[in-house]
């Protein structure tokens, strides 16, 4: 690609809508958190000197808490012989705390990995070749749907391949990729390792390079949870009652579950209804909903240790990371972002034994859901996974599934046949990664 590429009338149009969108990014909280490291100053990368023209071996661009998980995961399977170097960016807090827990045992456990950590840069064509100037990676990999324009523009500007691994597509890149076939063809990764047939297909139709298949790596995580010793203090909640939880719930719940609470507490008095929103800043809203049905909502940061939960009082939880822990004691589990915005990710509440329900809009877990594998079940058709149609027969379900649990160990044991030939998504990265870096 020429340099040229940044003159053409998309990328004038694009860096004016970035320039424009400032004021009002830096309002929004996730995005003001970290907004001179997303500014990429002179300094960005000062821990990171350059070596050979190369401040890092590897940048790996990671959206969010999921993507940060598998981010490590890849890392943790490299077969680190001589000194290596990692640049990963998150957009999220969420995202950055999963990857600075990590870095003490990854340090540890392979000496030759420096990992540096920093918030992504804005794809403001300017501040990303400015990012992309001070990394210089020799490679870059987009994790799953982080297809940013100008970030892939700059790296064909500097001739640095980009691949896609876990590579999954949603419907708005589809159609932005039919908007702009030619700035398709000229910002294309060299390669992308999709996890299901219809991502093939998808990623195909709009870009003219290589598109294979790969395990996804959540199934590696999956099976890593499995793995764990199952917790039997659980979150150390205290309850009179079954915990009926309500995980990663988004936006598209928050109009629909509130109002079919009354309907479970009719049903189980003694039900402890627990709330995770999936983005913390929407903890606000949800305690407004609550309140203004008469549901009387507690923040788990306001529970003292060991304090009881009250009767009929629904507790949102305002901290992130804790759906292990809470999934190791629910009783029923509803995953949210299903009643619209295409899912979340269910699995952890099968590694933790427990049947999940969803509800109908499941686009982005397709893949988890064995949907397109003809040779394999989907995990509705294992008895793993419950799909509500309606806000009502989420409840319904629920109900029933607390009233006759499944034995949590039989329900891992189905579930490690179910993963056992979906394995293999983080090491396959890792070789494909370490492959690509060897002099031709």
């Amino acid at each position: 690609m020429a340099p040229s590429l940044f003159h053409r009338p998309f990328f004038r149009a694009y860096r004016v809508l970035w320039s424009l969108a400032r004021p009002f990014l830096k309002r929004r909280p996730r995005l003001a958190d970290g907004w001179q490291e997303r500014m990429v100053p002179d300094d960005w990368l000062s821990d990171m000197p350059p070596q050979g023209g190369h401040a890092v071996d590897i940048w790996i661009q990671a959206a969010s808490g999921g993507e940060a998980r598998l981010a490590v995961a890849i890392c943790r399977s490299f077969s680190v012989e001589k000194p290596l170097r990692v640049l990963i960016t998150t957009w999220t807090r969420q995202g950055r705390d999963v990857l600075e827990q990590a870095l003490p045992s990854l340090r540890e456990s392979i000496p030759q990995l420096s990992v540096a950590v920093r918030f992504a840069p804005f794809d403001h064509p300017d501040i990303v070749r400015k990012a992309v100037a001070q990394a210089s990676p020799r490679i870059m990999a987009l994790l799953e749907t982080e297809l940013w324009p100008a970030l892939m523009a700059a790296c064909r500007e500097k001739n640095i391949p980009v691949h896609v691994f876990n590579g999954r597509i949603n419907t708005s890149t589809a159609h932005f990729g039919k908007l702009f076939p030619s700035l398709m063809a000229d910002i294309s990764p060299v390669a992308i390792h999709a996890i299901s047939r219809y991502d093939r297909q998808m990623f195909s139709a709009i870009f003219p390079c290589p598109v294979d298949m790969m395990p996804n790596i959540k199934f590696d995580l999956a099976a890593k949870n499995l793995a764990a010793p199952q917790s039997r203090a659980g979150h150390t909640l205290s309850t009179s009652g079954p915990v009926f939880l309500f995980a990663s719930v988004r936006q598209c719940e928050e109009t629909r579950i509130p109002g079919q609470l009354s309907r479970l507490y009719k049903a189980v008095p003694n039900a402890a209804v627990v709330i995770v929103p999936r983005h913390l800043h929407r903890v606000p809203t949800w305690k407004s909903v609550l309140e203004d049905l008469a549901l009387m909502p507690m923040l788990a940061s306001e529970l003292a240790p060991g304090q009881s939960l009250p009767r009929r009082h629904v507790l949102i939880w305002d901290h992130f990371g804790d759906l292990p822990r809470l999934y190791a004691s629910a009783r029923a589990v509803f995953v949210g972002g299903s009643f619209g915005q295409g899912g979340q990710n269910f699995l952890e509440a099968l590694s933790a034994g427990r049947v999940p329900c969803i509800g109908p809009s499941a686009h982005n877990f397709l893949w988890a859901m064995g949907t397109g594998e003809p040779d394999m079940p989907s995990l509705e058709e294992a008895g793993l996974l419950r799909v509500a149609h309606t806000p009502r027969d989420v409840i319904e379900i629920m109900i029933r599934q607390a009233a006759s649990a499944r034995d949590r160990e039989s329900v891992r044991r189905e579930f490690q046949t179910w993963l056992a030939p979906r394995q293999g998504g983080a090491a396959r990265t890792a070789r494909l990664l370490e492959e690509s870096m060897l002099p031709l």
